[in-house]
C-alpha cells in the first residue's frame, strides 16, 4: 500500500493544511478516504491523478471531508479528454445513501451519467470485510457525528488504519489492533480539548493500547499545530510518531 495524505487539515482556511483526504494507491486501483475542500487540487500538487479514483471511502458527513466529491465528479464527467468508462464506487455510513441522494438532487445533471457509479451504504457495524483487489477492508464506529466510523486496510504487509474524527473509543482501539499504521486525528491541545476529537494524551492513549507500530498525525488545528507533537503523543506512547504534512507519502 502506498499511502499520501492529500490533506491533513482542519475546518480552518490554511495555506498549508487542506481539508481531510487520504489516498491509498494499491497495484492499479486508487482509494480516496475522505473529499475535503482542496482535495483535488491537492491530489495534483502531490502527483496523484484524480481520473484514476476508483473508489472514495467517507468517514462521516461533515463538510471538510465531504465537499470535494462534487468538483471530482464533475472533472470525470467532463474535465477529461477520454471519457471515462471504468466505474466509480462510493462509500459511506448509514444514512449515506440519503446524503449522496441529496447531493444528486442538486448536481446530479453534471455529476452522474457520464460513467458507471455505484453507491454502497455501509453498516455502522462492519458484518464482514469488503474484498477488494490486494486488500480487505473493515470499519467501526468512532465517536464524533452519529453516522462516524473509521476505516481499516489490511494487506500483506500489515494494517492500515484511518481513524476520520473521533475522540477516544474502545471501538477504535479495537479496529486498530497490531495495525502496522494509524492515520489519526490530533486536533486540539490537552488543555482545549472539544468533545469528539483527539487530544495528544487521547492519542497516545489510542495508539498504546491498540499496540501499533507507527503513528502519523492529521486533522490538525493551529492550536495543535504550535506544539511538538511528537514528543506530546511521546510522553504516552512509545512508537514511532510522524506528523503529517499535505503531501506526505509512506508505505505500509
Amino acid at each position: 500500500m502506498n499511502i499520501t495524505v492529500v490533506g491533513s487539515g482542519t475546518v480552518v482556511p490554511r495555506l498549508a493544511r487542506r481539508q481531510s483526504c487520504v489516498a491509498v494507491e494499491m497495484g492499479e486501483e486508487t482509494l480516496l478516504f475522505d473529499l475535503g475542500s482542496g482535495a483535488v487540487r491537492g491530489m495534483l500538487h502531490a502527483g496523484l491523478d484524480p481520473f484514476a479514483v476508483d473508489r472514495i471511502f467517507f468517514t462521516h458527513f461533515h463538510p471538510d471531508h465531504t465537499i470535494d466529491v462534487v468538483p471530482l465528479m464533475f472533472s470525470l464527467n467532463y474535465g477529461s479528454e477520454q471519457g471515462r468508462e471504468r466505474p466509480l464506487t462510493l462509500y459511506g455510513p448509514e444514512p449515506f445513501t440519503r446524503f449522496f441522494g441529496k447531493i444528486a438532487d442538486t448536481w446530479g445533471e453534471w455529476i452522474l451519467g457520464g460513467f458507471p457509479t455505484e453507491v454502497r451504504e455501509l453498516p455502522h457495524v462492519c458484518p464482514s470485510p469488503l474484498d477488494l483487489p490486494g486488500l480487505s477492508v473493515r470499519w467501526s464506529p468512532a465517536e464524533h457525528r452519529p453516522e462516524s466510523i473509521a476505516y481499516r486496510l489490511e494487506g500483506e504487509n500489515g494494517g492500515f488504519v484511518y481513524t476520520g474524527d473521533t475522540e477516544y473509543a474502545e471501538s477504535v482501539v479495537e479496529l486498530a489492533q497490531g495495525a502496522h499504521t494509524l492515520l489519526i486525528e490530533c486536533a486540539f491541545p490537552d488543555e482545549g480539548a472539544v468533545p469528539g476529537h483527539l487530544t495528544p494524551s487521547g492519542v497516545a492513549r489510542i495508539a498504546r493500547e491498540a499496540g501499533v507500530e507507527r503513528v502519523v498525525l492529521t486533522h490538525i488545528y493551529p492550536a495543535a499545530d504550535e506544539l511538538d507533537l511528537k514528543q506530546e503523543v511521546g510522553h504516552g506512547f512509545d512508537g514511532k510518531v510522524l506528523v503529517a504534512e499535505d503531501g506526505m507519502r509512506f508505505s505500509i
